[in-house]
């Protein structure tokens, strides 16, 4: 019953915002093949469109005791889901993943992980591009960009234009199947 609730939670907040673009909430095959490509003891993980959390709670299981997870996310029911999980290690962001950016400053810890599922399809060719300038210069060298949930290879382009190791996975396994693309920097 608790799944169901959350299902159409998730649906009704797709409804009512057009700029949230599953219609579903990442499925465990989607969230198990990513967590299975991300090392453990990780200090900074930053997750652009946390959406209701799904992929969030695998996260805090690859994050350091002493870790930071910086959460973005613009939808307000969504943020109201994401108070809800309990854990010190979280910070979340209330705005766009271009807002984020303009804020922080350049002294900021590098991340080690950017892990983003927004819908790009929405975002201008040049905002496209600028979310993944920005995601690949706040990471550490050897930090990774891991963009899931994702209906094209729409951004494939964008994470090889900057990323020296891409790799892509297709999960059929989702309401709408999707794809999955990692950029290593080393």
């Amino acid at each position: 019953m608790k799944k169901l609730a959350s299902k159409m939670s998730f649906l009704k907040t797709m409804v009512c915002d057009f700029k949230v673009a599953a219609v579903a909430s990442s499925s465990s095959y989607v969230v198990n093949r990513v967590i299975s490509k991300i090392d453990d003891g990780l200090n900074l993980i930053i997750e652009q469109g946390s959406g209701d959390g799904v992929m969030t709670k695998a996260l805090l299981t690859k994050l350091s005791p002493d870790g930071a997870l910086i959460l973005i996310e613009t939808n307000p029911e969504f943020v109201k889901q994401l108070k809800k999980i309990e854990d010190k290690r979280i910070t979340i962001f209330f705005g766009t993943v271009q807002d984020f950016y303009k804020k922080i400053d350049a002294n900021h810890s590098k991340a080690d992980l950017v892990i983003s599922s927004i819908p790009f399809s929405f975002l201008k060719t040049s905002e496209r591009d600028e979310v993944i300038k920005k995601s690949f210069e706040v990471l550490s060298d050897s930090g990774s960009m891991v963009i899931f949930h994702q209906y094209s290879l729409l951004m494939h382009k964008y994470v090889k234009k900057y990323f020296k190791h891409v790799s892509i996975f297709f999960e059929p396994r989702n309401v709408m199947p999707c794809f999955i693309i990692f950029g290593k920097k080393k």
